[in-house]
């Protein structure tokens, strides 16, 4: 398998203590183009190891997958400015950040004066483990390029003066 290889799976993704969190089965497989960041770089990084036909399984740590939990990630607001109505502990909402874009969040705890909420990704802190098959590999598509991940910069960017 190369970056940019299209690659057809099953999967089902477990927590330490064996709770499901995730699967793709035959039927629906999951489809993905290697190399364009579009699942976690853990799993990615295994599944290139693999071949069509293949079955593997292997733990990614938490380092490898979503992170370690931050406590600082969660954020007291007075029940009085919270809009949402019928909330429960563990419900997943969406939170206005500072720029006005929409951040999920799960509630993770309501008092009578507050709701807090939790801003880490569900899967933060854990180890998963997947069981993993590989269905089908495509070839990248040809003059296929994975484009950089930044952008270069301009001497100005640095703080460099282009001006003698």
């Amino acid at each position: 398998m190369k970056l940019g290889s299209t690659v057809r799976l099953t999967y089902t993704g477990t927590l330490e203590d064996g709770t499901v969190f995730g699967y793709a089965k035959p039927h629906d497989p999951m489809e993905f183009q290697t190399g364009m960041d579009l699942t976690i770089d853990g799993f990615e990084r295994e599944v290139m190891k693999m071949e069509a036909g293949e079955k593997k399984t292997f733990t990614l740590s938490m380092y490898d997958a979503y992170g370690e939990y931050l406590d600082y990630l969660t954020e007291a607001v007075p029940i009085e400015h919270v809009p949402l109505k019928n909330i429960e502990v563990g419900m997943r909402v969406q939170m206005a950040g500072d720029d006005g874009n929409k951040i999920p969040v799960t509630i993770k705890d309501i008092t009578s004066k507050e709701v807090i909420f939790d801003m880490n990704h569900p899967l933060a802190g854990h180890d998963l483990t997947f069981e993993v098959e590989i269905l089908s590999v495509e070839e990248p598509p040809e003059g296929w390029h994975r484009k950089p991940d930044i952008a270069p910069m301009a001497p100005q960017d640095y703080g460099i003066s282009t001006m003698m």
